[in-house]
């Protein structure tokens, strides 16, 4: 299991994280939601000590220390992680840039290839990262950190830039992963995207943990509801406030 122990992180007098756990299970898929600057790019960041709070990580039940060099090849050998912004060598093509991965035997290699061909990168593997378009240096991102086989899979907002081709591979390839034994943790803006796929959700809300329920609970509690409704009910303050300010319009349009 990979668990965020995440005690407190704050940014200003206002806005903080805290008493917050999450557990990526193995087998299981994690979705994790939430409005901008709800903090779950900083949930993330953390899981990877990418930015300093107060807490720990811990992997298979051990504790990671990010200052040990043992501990971060550690969790990179077993995690791989895919951020939201898509930060490259651009300077090198797919192919050079998947090159610098060194994969150690055939079957990682024939994996390559697959991903390539499912992600239709074929076209594009002998051109510069920087000269490709958006969604083609998202499926080299993507690719790059699907090569290796993995425990752990962390996805910040993988749908970025993905035409609705490459969004419904990605989800199958997703499933595919997860049926396989990798535990799986995706944040995305993309409810519909996401709604067949948890077994596990958390919604955030201004560092609130709003919602932490297993799809079993989250059918229970809200039967027969899609995952928008779910999320509009849990936040349903906020929605409140939507519908007042929508009706205020139809006052300003009368007047």
């Amino acid at each position: 299991m990979l668990t965020l122990q995440l005690k407190e992180k704050t940014y200003s007098r206002t806005f903080s994280l805290r008493n917050i756990q999450m557990n990526v299970e193995k087998g299981r898929m994690m979705l994790l939601l939430g409005h901008n600057g709800a903090g779950k790019t900083t949930m993330i960041q953390s899981m990877f000590g990418l930015t300093p709070f107060t807490g720990h990580v811990s992997l298979n039940g051990e504790q990671m220390n990010f200052h040990s060099s043992a501990h971060i090849s550690l969790l990179k050998k077993h995690v791989s992680y895919i951020p939201d912004d898509h930060a490259l060598f651009d300077y090198l093509t797919p192919r050079e840039y998947f090159h610098l991965l060194q994969l150690p035997n055939e079957q990682d290699v024939a994996r390559e290839e697959t991903f390539i061909d499912l992600f239709e990168l074929s076209p594009y593997m002998d051109q510069p990262i920087a000269q490709l378009s958006h969604g083609n240096q998202k499926k080299t991102q993507i690719i790059s950190q699907l090569l290796r086989p993995c425990d752990y899979y962390v996805f910040d907002e993988p749908t970025n830039g993905l035409d609705p081709d490459m969004m419904i591979i990605l989800r199958k390839v997703l499933m595919k992963l997860r049926d396989q034994g990798a535990g799986i943790l995706i944040s995305t803006h993309h409810l519909s995207f996401g709604e067949t796929l948890y077994d596990h959700l958390m919604i955030l809300r201004n560092g609130d943990i709003k919602l932490d329920m297993s799809r079993q609970e989250t059918s229970q509690t809200f039967p027969h509801q899609a995952l928008e409704d779910i999320y509009k009910e849990v936040n349903r303050d906020y929605y409140m406030q939507v519908e007042r300010l929508l009706n205020d319009l139809d006052t300003t349009r009368s007047s």
